[in-house]
C-alpha cells in the first residue's frame, strides 16, 4: 500500500517535471524565432529530427526498460531528465543498493537507489563547475598517451558493473560472455539491437533456469 502511494506520487511529480523540462528545452529556439525571427524551416527541422531519431530513437524505448530495475521509479525520472545514465546514474544506483544490502526492484532498493541518484546529481553539478575551471587545464597538460586512456573509461565502468553482478551468480555471467562476445563481434547486427537482444534474451533464459531449479543464485 505504501509502495503504491509512493509510486503514484513519484509518477505525478515525474510527469509534471518532465513536461516542464520539455518546455524549457524549446525555449532557446523559440527565443530565436520570436525575438530575432530566425527559423530554418519545417523541412530542415524534420530532416534534423529524422537523422537524430534514426540513431537515437530505438534507445528511447530500450534504455528505460533495460535500466528500470536498477534505477527504480524515481531514479528513472531523475536519470532521464539529468542525463549521464550509463556512466553515472546506473553505477551510482547499483553501488548504493549493493552497499546498503538491498536488492534491485525491492521497495528498499527503490528508496536507496533514488537517494543515491539524487545525491549524484548534486555532486555532478559541483564536479562540473570544478571541472570546468580545473580539470580542463590539467587534461590539456597531459600527454596524448594519457589522454587516450580516457577513451576506455566507459568500457571499464561497464566492466566493473558486470563484475559486481557476476559475483552474485557467476554461472549466469559465463553465459552472458559466451553469448554476448560472438553477438557483438561477429553477428554484424546494428548497435541498437544488441542491448535488447542481450537484456531480454538473457532475462528469459535466467527465468527458465530459475524456475527449473537450475543455476539458482545464492541469496
Amino acid at each position: 500500500m505504501i509502495k503504491n502511494e509512493y509510486c503514484a506520487e513519484v509518477h505525478t511529480w515525474g510527469l509534471v517535471l518532465s513536461l516542464i523540462h520539455a518546455v524549457i528545452i524549446f525555449l532557446p529556439p523559440l527565443f530565436l524565432l520570436f525575438v530575432y525571427g530566425i527559423f530554418p524551416g519545417w523541412a530542415t527541422v524534420g530532416k534534423a529530427f529524422a537523422s537524430v531519431a534514426a540513431i537515437a530513437g530505438p534507445y528511447w524505448f530500450i534504455e528505460p526498460v533495460s535500466y528500470f530495475l536498477i534505477l527504480g521509479v524515481g531514479g528513472t525520472y531523475i536519470s532521464f531528465l539529468a542525463g549521464n545514465i550509463s556512466n553515472m546514474r546506473l553505477p551510482v544506483s547499483a553501488v548504493a543498493q549493493e552497499v546498503a544490502g538491498v536488492r534491485e526492484g525491492s521497495p528498499e532498493g527503490e528508496i536507496i537507489g533514488g537517494i543515491g541518484i539524487s545525491v549524484s546529481q548534486v555532486m555532478l553539478t559541483v564536479a562540473v563547475l570544478a571541472g570546468a575551471i580545473v580539470v580542463t587545464l590539467i587534461i590539456d597538460a597531459l600527454p596524448k598517451s594519457v589522454k587516450g586512456a580516457f577513451d576506455f573509461l566507459l568500457p571499464c565502468l561497464w566492466g566493473a558493473i558486470f563484475g559486481q553482478f557476476a559475483l552474485r551468480a557467476p554461472q549466469y555471467a559465463i553465459v552472458v560472455l559466451i553469448v554476448g562476445i560472438p553477438l557483438v563481434m561477429f553477428a554484424g547486427l546494428p548497435t541498437w539491437t544488441l542491448i535488447p537482444l542481450m537484456v531480454f534474451g538473457l532475462a528469459v533464459l535466467a527465468i527458465i533456469l530459475f524456475k527449473n531449479g537450475i543455476w539458482v543464485p545464492k541469496k
